[in-house]
């Protein structure tokens, strides 16, 4: 808009000054007094996205004091089922971290605080958890470690069973018919259909662990794992439920490459091997395999196999 011109300015002068009477303004000379101040601008002119973020009310259905993302959007996480764990259930499969009846579960707490100092000097939060060959105990170590950072109330801690060849923490925690995690995987499940979180239980088993579980195997697994779609599903739980740490219970490293083509979903690889199963030589191929630009966030040594689980090793 054009500010009105200094000779028609004068003329309006000269007129009051004279008697005269008021000049019309001519077509482009709108009076000062119509001129819009930016200050003054409508509310309604105002741009959207800055309108909803300084307001950032919470959705109806946040519960009070859940965490919430940048734009003000609630996390998932209070939403998530509560599932019951049987303390009995956990306790025949070898679960001690639960009950901690046994002295080997201290293994698992020291464990869970060299991880966590590992993660944060690194900024990492994504774990995965295989092993060279078949009944190593990863799926042992993966459930009792994160019971362990369950324990932790301000670490929240996902476990995803990806072993989709061999799926066991649903059977090993005592959990029927989670559903298949492939149909999350895909999209056509959605996080709180998938996710289940620990009910209140005698055992402080903290509800800041959500458990992704599995019942169905998959014929094409490793094409599933290192789906786009699969990509977008994880990024899209992430910015979610922002887990602290993310535990993938995997399948062997040296029997598939479910692994490999998984790599770019994971920072690190906690390593689980058999005592008197394992051989030197599996976990050299194991390392060989993954190069160095896989951080090995570190190597376990399960020993529970041999029925003496008090002589669980790290």
């Amino acid at each position: 808009m054009k500010l009105p011109r200094h000779d028609a300015y004068m003329r309006r002068r000269a007129a009051r000054r004279t008697g005269t009477g008021a000049v019309t303004p001519e077509p482009d000379e709108a009076p000062l007094a119509l001129i819009p101040k930016i200050t003054e601008r409508p509310a309604e002119t105002k741009p959207l996205m800055l309108e909803t973020s300084m307001r950032q009310q919470p959705e109806p259905e946040q519960t009070e004091g859940a965490k919430a993302t940048p734009a003000g959007q609630p996390l998932l996480w209070p939403k998530l089922r509560h599932v019951a764990l049987d303390a009995r259930h956990l306790t025949r499969n070898r679960l001690i971290s639960a009950t901690r009846e046994d002295p080997a579960h201290v293994a698992f707490d020291v464990l869970r605080t060299k991880l966590l100092a590992t993660l944060r000097a690194n900024g990492w939060h994504r774990v995965a958890i295989t092993s060279p060959t078949p009944d190593c105990g990863k799926s042992f170590v993966a459930a009792n470690l994160a019971i362990s950072l369950s324990r932790q109330a301000s670490v929240h801690t996902m476990l995803m069973d990806l072993d989709l060849r061999r799926p066991s923490l649903a059977r090993t925690l005592g959990v029927s018919a989670p559903g298949p995690i492939a149909s999350f995987l895909t999209g056509d499940a959605t996080i709180v259909q998938q996710f289940l979180r620990p009910a209140e239980n005698a055992l402080n088993i903290g509800d800041t662990l959500a458990l992704g579980l599995n019942d169905r195997v998959e014929t094409y697994a490793a094409e599933l794992l290192q789906s786009p779609r699969t990509a977008e599903v994880l990024d899209d739980l992430y910015a979610r439920l922002r887990p602290d740490v993310v535990l993938f219970d995997l399948p062997p490293a040296l029997y598939y490459d479910d692994v490999l083509g998984f790599r770019p979903q994971f920072d690190g690889v906690l390593l689980v091997i058999g005592g008197g199963h394992s051989t030197a030589q599996e976990v050299r191929d194991v390392k060989r395999r993954f190069g160095a630009d896989t951080p090995l966030l570190g190597v376990v040594l399960n020993r529970a196999e041999d029925g003496d689980i008090a002589r669980y090793g790290y």
